[in-house]
């Protein structure tokens, strides 16, 4: 018996304890991206969630275009639950069966959407919304108007966003605007000429950036005197620290960079992935992410104090009192490939 005991007692201290099935925790990975939004989400709204539904989330940080490969790479064996993207590729996933419609029975939160951030007819909604435009080192005057960038006193002095990254193109319809003399929403149709006048301001870049956060640095530090064309969500942080970097928006006009979220089709714990994409939009968490990221909320119903509304463009009607201009994605997303290659090919520095 004693020799039976001490057997038994080995094997019992060899075999690590495993929780039955039903009780292990649950876990969802959601695709988010970094910066102040970044910093908020892990530090602030998932934690919160975590508790509340007894689970775990997993983020892991990426940009748009990332993140849609992520989904292609796994879409027989989902790994994602939730994903945030850009709105531009809203279209493209859908039409690529990477994600699902949203229940909206199952998100109460979507009745103060504002329906112009619903996209696809409810394959996605909008998280953020940020000011397009230049940053530029506070002791720089800001140009005017786009077309001054091209002189040569802004010699070695840019620094250009990333073809990979969704800023890029509109820098791109910039160009085309400067070209033709037409205003951002008829320029965005005539890309293609505008090639000559895009490879003329090279000699004007000093670098090209994919890190928008990195770049408002450096920006600050004086590597730079300016940088185009970025989001305000990665410079205003920064701005409203007291770092010497802010945004400008010359005559042309100002950019929205709408950032959304997506149900990806068959991911993990479905449940838990609506709840969360629930949560994202919440007043009370909305206005949490604007103050602390500042971006414009894509739900109504929330009162800013003065120092975060100067910030931002809020509500609706401030949006379209400033002309925040979205293009054309579906236009842009069939041609975009090719023209990424000709930047690339203009901008090998």
């Amino acid at each position: 018996m004693n020799t039976t005991r001490r057997a038994l007692l080995g094997t019992a201290l060899a075999t690590p304890f495993v929780k039955p099935l039903a009780a292990q925790q649950r876990e969802i990975s959601v695709g988010i991206w970094g910066g102040a939004q970044g910093d908020y989400v892990k530090r602030q709204i998932i934690p919160a969630f975590e508790r509340d539904f007894g689970c775990k989330v997993l983020p892991e940080e990426g940009f748009t275009l990332a993140n849609v490969s992520k989904m292609r790479a796994t879409k027989d064996n989902p790994r994602f639950s939730v994903m945030f993207i850009d709105d531009l590729a809203i279209p493209i996933a859908k039409a690529e069966g990477l994600i699902a419609e949203l229940p909206w029975d199952r998100m109460p939160a979507m009745a103060n959407l504002y329906p112009r951030f619903l996209y696809e007819e409810g394959f996605g909604t909008a998280l953020g919304i940020s000011l397009g435009g230049i940053f530029h080192n506070t002791r720089v005057r800001p140009p005017e108007s786009y077309a001054e960038l091209w002189e040569p006193r802004y010699r070695g002095k840019l620094k250009l966003v990333s073809p990979n990254n969704t800023p890029s193109m509109f820098f791109l319809i910039v160009a085309a605007a400067i070209e033709t003399g037409k205003p951002f929403a008829e320029a965005q149709y005539e890309i293609d000429k505008a090639f000559d006048r895009v490879a003329a301001l090279r000699p004007n870049i000093l670098n090209i950036f994919g890190d928008g956060i990195q770049a408002a640095n450096e920006i600050a530090q004086g590597q730079a005197d300016i940088g185009l064309v970025e989001y305000s969500k990665y410079i205003y942080p920064y701005t409203n620290r007291r770092a010497p970097v802010t945004m400008a928006f010359p005559k042309e006009g100002s950019f929205a960079g709408t950032n959304c979220q997506v149900l990806v089709k068959n991911g993990p714990h479905q449940d838990l992935a609506v709840a969360f994409m629930n949560r994202m939009i919440e007043p009370a968490v909305q206005k949490g992410l604007s103050e602390f990221a500042l971006t414009s909320p894509p739900v109504s119903g929330i009162t800013f104090a003065p120092e975060t509304a100067r910030w931002i463009a809020y509500p609706v009607e401030e949006m379209d009192k400033r002309g925040l201009f979205t293009p054309d994605w579906t236009y842009i997303n069939a041609r975009r490939a090719g023209w990424t290659e000709r930047l690339n090919r203009i901008f090998s520095l």
